[in-house]
């Protein structure tokens, strides 16, 4: 009973962090940097991420300059259908299904730039490499790491850039 009530616990409290996110709001509008983030609760990586890298990308002068948003999916599923997906999220729907190519798995860290898959990871990158990757794009540096336009499984990238 008691471990029934600490998961209950803990489920709930990763919900509250996760409602208690700042929302981007500024950014809310077309911006050419948009990050998909997609994961849920089912997935440990996701939640420790969603508490604790987050908060710190959040804070970023750079997370105030680009769209973020964060898709609900469990761990099994690809990309959500389009019904399940944020609004802002929605029109890109048939990129991000041939970007991830069927992959299952969470956390899924998509990078759109101006509308087209710029990098597709499985898995995340801390708020510091992140926003390293960021300010890179913003500011059309060289954006130093290899990248993913479409995956070929969790481990291997069919497409790089």
């Amino acid at each position: 009973m008691r471990i029934r009530r600490r998961a209950l616990v803990s489920f709930f409290g990763c919900l509250l962090i996760w409602f208690a996110m700042p929302v981007n709001s500024e950014a809310q509008e077309a911006q050419r940097i948009h990050v998909v983030y997609m994961g849920g609760t089912d997935c440990p990586p996701c939640v420790f991420w969603r508490a604790q890298e987050y908060p710190k990308l959040a804070a970023s002068g750079v997370f105030k300059r680009i769209r973020y948003s964060h898709v609900e999916k469990v761990i099994r599923s690809t990309v959500p259908p389009r019904f399940f997906l944020p609004s802002e999220v929605k029109p890109l729907k048939e990129k991000l299904d041939d970007a991830a190519n069927g992959m299952s798995g969470s956390p899924h860290t998509v990078i759109i730039v101006d509308g087209e898959v710029f990098d597709y990871k499985f898995g995340t990158y801390s708020a510091s490499e992140f926003e390293a990757r960021l300010l890179a794009i913003e500011s059309g540096q060289q954006y130093g790491y290899s990248r993913c336009t479409r995956r070929q499984d969790q481990s291997t990238c069919a497409q790089q850039k």
